[in-house]
């Protein structure tokens, strides 16, 4: 399982690298897509991060999370482990939050980075998402099996599934990333490819709700 969260950890960074807004755009705009930038360098530190957030159990294991600071809710299959990292952007050094939970030897992770301005431009969103979930995929040097677009409510997302490998295992990799005004969500599951329950995966990402 560690070597499922530390490549999870990979994905988030260059998730966010990939989908940093260049420009800013006015607090009054209407954002429909992502702009892209490269990454500008590594992170700089590591944290567990302690909140007041408890989650509630549910049937079978599974659990009812919610974040007042990340404004989500989900349902998680086990106890999650929350950890927080600087990354540095063009745009300045931002903070990614991850919450990580496991079952069956797969990993489920929601991670969450704002951006300090909005996307300029607001036709490059599923630009900037469709090319975050294509170097993620890359990062596992794995292949998209399939993608489309998605609203949350009226927020954009792109959801995805991927085949990869993680040293000698093969894996498969299941997500949804969504970009809430400047507010980057990645929610994926990872596991290996004879493991990985195809139930519980899609009751994880569609539990993802946003919060006010």
């Amino acid at each position: 399982m560690k070597k499922y969260i530390s490549v999870a950890a990979g994905l988030v960074l260059f998730t966010a690298s990939a989908c940093t807004p260049s420009t800013p755009i006015a607090d009054n705009a209407n954002p429909t897509k992502a702009a892209s930038a490269a990454p500008s360098g590594k992170p700089t530190s590591t944290s567990t991060v302690k909140t007041d957030e408890k989650p509630t159990n549910t049937a079978a294991g599974w659990q009812d999370y919610k974040s007042a600071a990340g404004k989500f809710s989900i349902q998680l299959p086990s106890k999650p482990q929350e950890q927080s990292q600087d990354q540095k952007t063009d745009v300045g050094t931002i903070k990614l939050n991850m919450v990580i939970a496991e079952s069956n030897d797969s990993g489920y992770f929601v991670g969450y980075a704002d951006f300090p301005n909005k996307i300029a431009n607001p036709a490059d969103i599923q630009k900037g998402l469709a090319d975050s979930v294509k170097g993620s995929v890359a990062n596992i040097k794995g292949e998209i099996k399939s993608e489309k677009e998605y609203l949350l409510g009226d927020v954009p997302c792109r959801d995805f599934e991927a085949g990869g490998k993680v040293q000698t295992t093969d894996v498969s990799i299941k997500g949804r990333f969504c970009l809430a005004d400047n507010r980057l969500y990645q929610v994926f599951a990872l596991g290996a490819k004879d493991k990985i329950a195809t139930a519980d995966v899609d009751r994880f990402i569609t539990s993802f709700k946003l919060e006010k």
